[in-house]
């Protein structure tokens, strides 16, 4: 079975602008970097929590989709071999969607198995998307969704799923939800991408971007095998927003009070 990791950069960030660099290149916490025969802590970028998470689930391929302006990224990662994998890049020329980058990638996957997770993010433990991947493989899904704990659903793309971990339905960022669960990282297989593929020749000009959450629900539409695995006591930080920055920023690096940087996460 091929493994490819999809890790979509190419969006402006401007949520957090104005932005000194890519914000997939933000440092959040730190890592351990050989230095001359010795160990140091040096700064570690957000970025590298997911490719961490997708390198613990198995995934020895990624590709990086970016955009205009991200030459840092592609300079940072180079072809992954400082990681321990092989890093290849896509050029998303026009930014029409989240669906849209990722289709970009369907000439270079094949029939493999898509990981897929956000470069702003950081899931925990790190151990919660080799997890997912083991469970969607052994349910034989179409696509598995890796659901954590929120309660601020305006945020996030909400989840309904019954007692056999079976998705019901899906939807993006509700003002107001009783649902407990968001999606932060993925799973699919060669049908999914087919799918997203057909999704996006035969939708209609809407005004409207489409999401990701769109192409879910015309899984279920389909009657496909879609399977959410709630990592109960996971843990999701998304840096998209200058108050969600904060809260990462707080965590691994204490206040200005002095706080002392958190030693783990």
């Amino acid at each position: 079975m091929e493994l490819i990791g999809i890790m979509p950069a190419a969006g402006k960030g401007t949520r957090l602008a104005p932005f000194p660099c890519a914000k997939e290149l933000f440092p959040i916490g730190f890592q351990d970097y050989p230095v001359k025969g010795r160990t140091e802590k040096r700064p570690k970028v957000v970025s590298q929590y997911i490719i961490e998470a997708m390198k613990e689930a198995g995934v020895r391929r990624i590709l990086i989709i970016v955009g205009q302006g991200k030459h840092d990224v592609v300079e940072y990662y180079g072809d992954g071999s400082r990681f321990g994998l092989q890093i290849a890049y896509l050029y998303q020329e026009h930014l029409d969607g989240m669906p849209s980058a990722i289709n970009l990638a369907r000439p270079w996957i094949g029939d493999a198995t898509v990981v897929f997770g956000m470069p702003d993010t950081i899931i925990r433990p790190v151990t919660a998307l080799k997890t997912l991947l083991d469970d969607h493989l052994q349910s034989g899904a179409d696509l598995s969704l890796g659901l954590f704990p929120t309660d601020r659903p305006h945020k996030f793309g909400m989840v309904e799923i019954d007692g056999a971990n079976r998705v019901l339905s899906t939807v993006d960022k509700p003002n107001q939800s009783s649902l407990t669960y968001m999606w932060g990282t993925c799973c699919w297989s060669s049908g999914f991408t087919e799918l997203l593929h057909k999704f996006l020749a035969g939708r209609e000009s809407t005004g409207r971007e489409s999401v990701l959450g769109d192409v879910f629900n015309a899984a279920l539409e389909r009657q496909m095998n879609v399977f959410g695995f709630p990592a109960t006591d996971g843990r999701y930080i998304d840096i998209g927003t200058s108050d969600e920055l904060n809260v990462a920023l707080r965590e691994f690096h204490g206040d200005a009070a002095g706080d002392p940087p958190a030693s783990s996460f």
